[in-house]
């Protein structure tokens, strides 16, 4: 065996039970959480069918008609999303921490609702980030969809604030920490925080709940691990931690 050979090895059975996980999610997902959607269609369909029997006003109804088959799509277009992640080869790198930062800065300020563009917002940024082991892409999705996630929750804060920092590992793995300042939740709700469809504070802001589902699947497919802890109006911490068994088998790559 090289002398990668451990490394790798290790790689592949975090892939593996990566990939069980995934097919896990998704096997919920269908069973269970696009199933209420797909009853909001039929019903409606059958409402439909006896208000145009009794010649009430179809107006409303084809309304919410609409607004159900859109959200519909839309989870159907995030699983669609999540399964081609979940698909998609891992091609493994060392990255400066401080650019794969900047980027995913960028791609979550572009993603902004033109409302949410003017709001000032405090970045803390540690100037200095440990290199980040891993799929450069993908790690730049998942960061993305983490900071997206604090600028949508730092909406209420008077002075909203983001801070990034990072450390290496004793065990030469990485970990990376955003904390915001923004409406946070019950710590007892930490643990459903990375499910697909978790929307713990229901309609209050708008998305699918699948943001930070993406970044638990792509740490949980670098064999590493993501926790958050939070408190209501006090803000949400997240925590990825990347194995240095994330890079093996290559060399390092510009973000």
């Amino acid at each position: 065996m090289s002398a990668d050979g451990p490394s790798e090895l290790q790689a592949l059975r975090a892939q593996l039970g990566a990939a069980r996980a995934d097919a896990e999610d998704m096997a919920r997902m269908v069973s269970h959480d696009l199933r209420a959607p797909v009853r909001h269609v039929l019903a409606y369909g059958e409402v439909l069918r006896e208000m145009a029997a009794s010649g009430e006003d179809l107006a409303p109804a084809l309304a919410q008609l609409d607004r159900s088959s859109r959200q519909l799509g839309d989870m159907l277009d995030a699983v669609l999303a999540l399964v081609r992640l979940s698909g998609a080869p891992l091609l493994p790198s060392v990255t400066d921490g401080a650019l794969l930062v900047a980027e995913a800065r960028r791609a979550a300020e572009a993603a902004l609702p033109e409302a949410d563009r003017a709001r000032p917002i405090r970045w803390e940024i540690a100037p200095v980030l440990p290199p980040v082991p891993g799929d450069v892409a993908q790690l730049r999705q998942a960061l993305a969809a983490l900071l997206a996630n604090a600028l949508k929750f730092t909406r209420p804060a008077v002075e909203p604030c983001i801070q990034v920092d990072g450390a290496v590992l004793p065990d030469g793995g990485v970990q990376l920490r955003v904390r915001d300042n923004g409406a946070g939740f019950p710590s007892a709700q930490a643990t459903r925080l990375f499910q697909p469809f978790a929307r713990l504070h229901g309609a209050r802001f708008e998305g699918l709940g699948t943001g930070l589902a993406l970044v638990r699947q792509v740490v949980r497919r670098h064999g590493g691990s993501v926790r958050a802890e939070a408190a209501p109006g006090q803000g949400c911490t997240v925590w990825l931690t990347l194995p240095q068994a994330a890079a093996a088998g290559s060399g390092t790559s510009p973000a």
